[in-house]
């Protein structure tokens, strides 16, 4: 199986009278749902739907209360997911508290296993107009 790409023409943000460059760009091959990966992890597992559909919702409960608890959550080979702000300044650290965090922001950094494992699995295919679905 390959990974799509489309090529994009791109200006230089920083040099507008710059030529542009071009640049390959992924294109989705669809969506792979939480139905969808609960079905594949079933008959990859034994394990009932119902049980994996289970852990899986139970997963998706637990993951926002320990990030609201300011933890790290670690999920093996598949990396963390961890919180970051978005914030304003303030002059001094006096100045400095609640009210200059915007919004908080939930990051996630793949475990290096699973880069490698996406990374030396990738084979790649040229396409000439973009695909459906969403990134």
């Amino acid at each position: 199986m390959s990974m799509k790409y489309s090529i994009v023409a791109r200006k230089n943000p920083r040099d507008n009278t710059a030529p542009q460059k071009y640049y390959p760009q992924a294109q989705s091959a669809g969506v792979a749902d939480f139905k969808s990966i609960a079905r594949r992890i079933q008959k990859n597992t034994g394990q009932s739907y119902a049980d994996v559909t289970g852990v899986l919702a139970a997963l998706e409960d637990a993951l926002p209360e320990e990030l609201l608890a300011g933890k790290i959550v670690r999920l093996g080979s598949l990396g963390s997911f961890y919180t970051t702000y978005k914030t304003v300044p303030g002059d001094a650290p006096e100045d400095v508290n609640a009210t200059n965090i915007l919004e908080t922001r939930i990051r996630y950094r793949p475990d290096r296993s699973l880069l490698s494992e996406v990374n030396n699995g990738a084979r790649f295919e040229k396409v000439t107009t973009p695909t459906g679905g969403t990134p």
